[in-house]
């Protein structure tokens, strides 16, 4: 249950992402930096892993929840711990590498987006709790979209949302995209971008700035429509070359 865009500029790309939850599921923890396999990274903690982490190549997965409708099979494992791992990746080919390497034997259907500037290279891995299919696709504006009540709904409901939104003479810039993000349109409930259910609801919104020499992660714990610009943690970090992992 998400929303995510993604918007590319001329050095790099933003992209924001609300994480919907069910409202007895614990709370995460803001974004902190580490280190990876030697490179800085930054992501929010929840227990088992993540949605959504960035590393200092400009690199950033998410993870949405798909919801295919056929039985899924027993959860053994969380889907959000293969992001911190895949963190430690330079490129693309290095990245899908690890992706096809990884055991997903027990983890729920999902679909991993990959952001991977330096190639411009948009990456989707979908599991379906049998197969893993992977598509590459171009760099141009995207959304997804996921609802624990129905993925097809969420994408035309939302998907009409945003449409509207490029219309907008602010689009794509930040302030546009926080709007987008705190959306009740077209009603306030369990298809507007920020979800309200009885049960569940967008517990988050985390945004990733980066323009080729810095990338910043600034994250609000709660709805979006009451943060609009607020932030409960930023965290900056310093580009690397990539030509120094050449090889």
């Amino acid at each position: 249950m998400c929303t995510l865009t993604f918007i590319p500029k001329p050095q790099g790309y933003l992209l924001g992402m609300n994480r919907d939850e069910r409202l007895t599921r614990e709370h995460a923890l803001p974004p902190a930096a580490t280190t990876v396999s030697g490179l800085p990274a930054v992501y929010p903690r929840e227990s088992g892993g993540t949605w959504i982490g960035s590393n200092s190549a400009g690199i950033t997965f998410a993870v949405l929840n798909q919801n295919p409708g056929s039985p899924a099979p027993a959860k053994e494992r969380s889907r959000g711990a293969m992001i911190p791992a895949l963190l430690g990746s330079w490129r693309f080919p290095e990245a899908m590498r690890q992706v096809q390497q990884a055991s997903l034997r027990g983890m729920l259907p999902f679909l991993l987006v990959g952001i991977f500037p330096q190639e411009q290279i948009i990456s989707q891995c979908m599991w379906n709790g049998r197969e893993l299919e992977f598509v590459r696709m171009r760099w141009d504006v995207r959304h997804w979209f996921s609802s624990g009540v129905s993925d097809e709904m969420a994408r035309k409901v939302r998907g009409s949302v945003c449409y509207e939104a490029w219309r907008r003479r602010d689009a794509a810039s930040a302030e546009w995209l926080r709007g987008l993000h705190a959306s009740h349109a077209p009603v306030r409930g369990s298809f507007s971008i920020c979800v309200h259910r009885p049960d569940a609801a967008t517990v988050s919104y985390t945004e990733v700035a980066f323009d080729g020499g810095e990338l910043g992660m600034r994250y609000h714990a709660g709805h979006p429509c009451q943060a609009l610009g607020r932030f409960d943690a930023e965290v900056a970090l310093r580009g690397l070359p990539v030509v120094a992992a050449a090889g």
